[in-house]
C-alpha cells in the first residue's frame, strides 16, 4: 500500500494529525531515541539474515531475553547457508529453552527455502518475505528495514501502546484501538529513509516510557499525546489480557518432552518419557500424550519405533 493510499483512509482522531504535530512527534521520539540507543547488532550491520534472527527471537519474547537468544543462534549459524545445512533437531538444540521452539524450525525451514529458491540471500519482496515460514508483517519491516534499509512500518505490541495512545488517546490500545487505524498510524508517521532509526526508537520509547504502567512524568511526547489528560486526571490502563498459567499447561508439558530429547539421551521411549513428564508436572499422563501429539504433528519431535527423537526426522 502507498503512503497516497494510506493517507486516504484516515480515521477520527480525538486530535488533528496536523503537519506541525506530525514533525513534533517525529522530531521528539527520534531525539529521544538519539539519547537512548540500545546497540544491538541486528539493528546497525545492514543484514537481512541478522535481522531476521533478531526478528524471530523477538516474537513474545522480552527484549532482555532475546540478545542472549541471538548471540547463540548466531554464533552457532552464522551465516544463513550455515542454518540451512544443520539439522532441524540441531536448530532446536541450539534454540534451547527460549520458548515457542517452533521458531527455531521456522528459522530453519525458511534457511532451506532461502538457499534453495533464491541462492542463499533473503529476498527484498514484502510478499516473498511475507511467503517464508514464521514470517509475518513485523519480521517482514525489520528485515526490510535493518536488513535492506528499505522503509517499513513495524508493529509489535510497544509500537501500539506509543501510536494507540498518542494519537487515539486510548489507555489500553493493545485492546480498544482497532488493528486498521494503528496501522494507519504507523504508516503515517513513518518518516521517509529513517525507518532503520524509527522503529527501534518507537519499540524501544513504548518499552522504557509508554509502558503498560506509563511514565507519563518521563515522556517526550506528553504534550502532544492524546491520552496524557486521562492519565493526569488519575485514570489507570485497564489489563489488556489474563495470563494464563504456565505450571500444568500444554505448553509445559510439550517443553518438559523436548527438554528430554534435547539435554538426554539420543533417543527416549515414548511411554518413558510420558510417564517422565506427568510425574514432573503433576498431571495425567493423558495430558501429557495430547502434548507429545502436537509436538510430533509440529515436526518438532519424531517418532521411529516406540523411541521418540528431536526434530521432524526429515
Amino acid at each position: 500500500m502507498s503512503r497516497d493510499a494510506v493517507d486516504r483512509r484516515e480515521p477520527e482522531l480525538p486530535r488533528p494529525l496536523s503537519p506541525q504535530r506530525l514533525g513534533a512527534i517525529r522530531k521528539r521520539l527520534l531525539q529521544w531515541y538519539e539519547a537512548h540507543e540500545q546497540p544491538f547488532p541486528w539493528r546497525t550491520a545492514a543484514d537481512p539474515y541478522a535481522a531476521l534472527v533478531a526478528a524471530v527471537c523477538a516474537q513474545q519474547t522480552q527484549m532482555s531475553r532475546v540478545l542472549q537468544i541471538y548471540d547463540r543462534w548466531m554464533a552457532a549459524f552464522p551465516t544463513i547457508q550455515d542454518l540451512a545445512a544443520a539439522s532441524d533437531a540441531e536448530a532446536l538444540r541450539v534454540w534451547d529453552r527460549a520458548g515457542y521452539p517452533r521458531r527455531a524450525l521456522y528459522l530453519h525451514r525458511t534457511a532451506s527455502i532461502v538457499c534453495e529458491r533464491y541462492g542463499g540471500s533473503l529476498p527484498r519482496s514484502p510478499d516473498e518475505l511475507l511467503a517464508l515460514p514464521g514470517v509475518g508483517p513485523f519480521t517482514a519491516a525489520i528485515v526490510l528495514s535493518f536488513g535492506f534499509g528499505i522503509d517499513a512500518a513495524a508493529i509489535d505490541t510497544n509500537i501500539v501502546r506509543v501510536l494507540g495512545r498518542a494519537l487515539f488517546g486510548d489507555l489500553q490500545p493493545i485492546r480498544d484501538t482497532p488493528a486498521a487505524d494503528i496501522r494507519w498510524a504507523a504508516e503515517r508517521l513513518l518518516p521517509d529513509k529513517q525507518a532503520q532509526r524509527w522503529n527501534p526508537a518507537l519499540m524501544d520509547f513504548g518499552a522504557a516510557v509508554c509502558a503498560s504502567r506509563p511514565k507519563c512524568a518521563q515522556c517526550a511526547l506528553a504534550t502532544l499525546c492524546a491520552a496524557y489528560p486521562r492519565f493526569a486526571d488519575g485514570e489507570e490502563a485497564p489489563t489488556a489480557r489474563t495470563q494464563q498459567p504456565f505450571r500444568g499447561s500444554h505448553r509445559e508439558l510439550r517443553g518438559l518432552v523436548v527438554s528430554q530429547l534435547r539435554t538426554g539421551e539420543e533417543a527416549v521411549k515414548r511411554a518413558v518419557a510420558t510417564r517422565r513428564v506427568a510425574r514432573a508436572a503433576s498431571v495425567k499422563q493423558s495430558r501429557v500424550t495430547l502434548a507429545l501429539d502436537s509436538l510430533i504433528e509440529d515436526g518438532l519431535v519424531h517418532m521411529c519405533g516406540d523411541k521418540l527423537y528431536l526434530g521432524s526426522g526429515d
